[in-house]
């Protein structure tokens, strides 16, 4: 199937675009409103009556615009969110991911409820909105979620009702699907998928998470790294001992563990365990040109950020994250400040993340990090050790593994790759930013699945929305771009 993208004039595109905006000036308070009640809808994927709460909203949400709704559902998972909108005489399906479950808060943290949508001018004032004629693009909607990943769900069904108001037809056949467990690695997505298989068949599938640009700019990505993390657990003595008695003579767990870390990755972000990196596979031509032409904001992040020198030897984020990494997400053991003893504690745990690149894959980075460990003399358990165990072996470790999953990259210079490239640009005006890969982690693979159905990442959030932690927030202008993108897409693809 040869996929183009209408071929509109400039001008053409612009009066499309300016109806799509007529619509939302005329009811950015109504999208608004819609958008805070989904927004307040606590969302932890471990929370099921939440969880539940949220899909139902979601349903109703799509069924109020004709689309053909199921709660696809599994033992233990989320249910996830399945819709389908047909139009007579189109033959192109365009599928739409986005995921509804967020991060885990802490409340103490935020200036406001996650939960409880706040709009905030540029100077952090909480706005009045729902008494002012029209919205500031400016403002921004803090809430759990509001970036990532709640954004896409209310731009595509707002598009639909501009593109409605507009009497613009769809040229493409749209399958929604909203996850509720993307947040905590997707642990049943592919069960799910396996058990309904016809709801992945899709001509392209658009995979509507993440970040625009760090500069600002509308960016399509064509792949994210894959992921496995680990819970690491070392052992000392049976009780805590006192460090004067027994210091230099009974093992301290975080001296060893601190020392174990040390050598799995140096300074400058370099792995150090041996193989990790072999299967890791070349850029293509395509991929090369594409990160020549991305542009560096490394020197705006690093004043951002307060970063003096970033790690990778000089070379630029766009590089590096296209590279595996090892992170350290956090270390336990004993306390600090006030709390500090003066003991030999028990035991010491580090949680990893490692993001993978293709063509790796979670089992064989598993086994070589196992093999790399044994190496130094290690005994490895994957369950908690009884005391004869730690008797019998001077040092034992502990390593629990999350499932993971491998890597993905579509084409970047395939018909629909270039196809959708056009229609974003149509969509806002201007020349787009095509990024080889998220630095995050995703498991587009599964809906590439054997047939190698083409995944595209059609980000819409601010690049400044606090993913993942306190004061999320969604700029208004992006949830406008998005209800853009999103109405180009379902009306100006084509296939001869």
């Amino acid at each position: 199937m040869h996929w183009k993208s209408s071929s509109l004039t400039v001008a053409a595109a612009g009066i499309i675009r300016e109806q799509i905006q007529a619509y939302r000036i005329s009811n950015e308070k109504q999208i608004v409103a819609e958008f805070v009640q989904l927004l307040s809808l606590p969302n932890h994927a471990s929370d099921t009556p939440d969880i539940e709460r949220n899909a139902q909203a979601i349903a109703q949400m799509l069924e109020r615009r004709g689309v053909a709704v199921r709660l696809l559902r599994g033992p233990g998972a989320a249910p996830l969110v399945y819709g389908e909108l047909r139009t007579p005489g189109v033959g192109l399906t365009l599928g739409l991911y986005a995921h509804y479950d967020g991060q885990p808060v802490d409340a103490t943290q935020w200036r406001s409820p996650p939960f409880s949508p706040v709009l905030r001018d540029a100077s952090g004032h909480a706005m009045d909105w729902q008494g002012r004629a029209h919205l500031d693009p400016e403002w921004r909607i803090y809430a759990r979620s509001a970036g990532d990943d709640k954004a896409p769900i209310e731009s595509a069904v707002a598009a639909l009702d501009a593109l409605r108001s507009a009497h613009v037809p769809l040229t493409v056949n749209v399958k929604f699907m909203f996850e509720g467990e993307e947040e905590v690695g997707s642990p049943h997505l592919e069960q799910i998928l396996k058990q309904y298989p016809e709801v992945l068949e899709a001509d392209a599938w658009l995979w509507c998470d993440g970040p625009v640009h760090q500069s600002g700019h509308m960016q399509l990505f064509f792949g994210s790294r894959g992921e496995t993390d680990l819970e690491i657990t070392v052992y000392g003595p049976a009780r805590a001992l006192h460090s004067g008695h027994y210091g230099n003579w009974a093992p301290n767990p975080i001296m060893l563990l601190t020392h174990l870390l040390d050598s799995m990755r140096d300074t400058d972000a370099k792995i150090l365990i041996p193989g990790f990196y072999d299967d890791v596979r070349a850029l293509s031509a395509a991929e090369r040109e594409a990160l020549a032409n991305t542009p560096a904001a490394d020197e705006q992040l690093k004043q951002e950020l307060a970063i003096a020198t970033p790690e990778g030897h000089g070379a630029a984020l766009a590089e590096q994250i296209l590279k595996p990494s090892m992170n350290l997400r956090g270390i336990a053991a004993g306390h600090l400040g006030p709390q500090a003893a003066n003991v030999i504690n028990t035991e010491a745990s580090a949680s990893i993340d490692f993001r993978l690149v293709p063509s790796q894959t979670p089992e064989r980075v598993q086994a070589a990090v196992e093999q790399f460990i044994a190496r130094q003399g290690w005994f490895i358990v994957h369950q908690t050790p009884d005391l004869a165990t730690r008797r019998a072996h001077s040092r034992v470790i502990k390593l629990e593994w999350g499932s993971g999953y491998p890597a993905y990259r579509a084409a970047m210079d395939s018909p629909v790759a270039l196809a959708v490239a056009s229609t974003v640009e149509q969509a806002i005006g201007d020349r787009i930013i095509k990024v080889v890969s998220l630095g995050g982690s995703a498991p587009m693979y599964l809906f590439a699945g054997k047939r190698e159905t083409p995944v595209i990442g059609v980000p819409i959030a601010n690049h400044d929305n606090n993913q993942h932690a306190a004061d999320e927030n969604l700029r208004l202008q992006n949830l406008w771009d998005g209800i853009d993108i999103y109405a180009f897409l379902f009306s100006q693809l084509k296939n001869d």
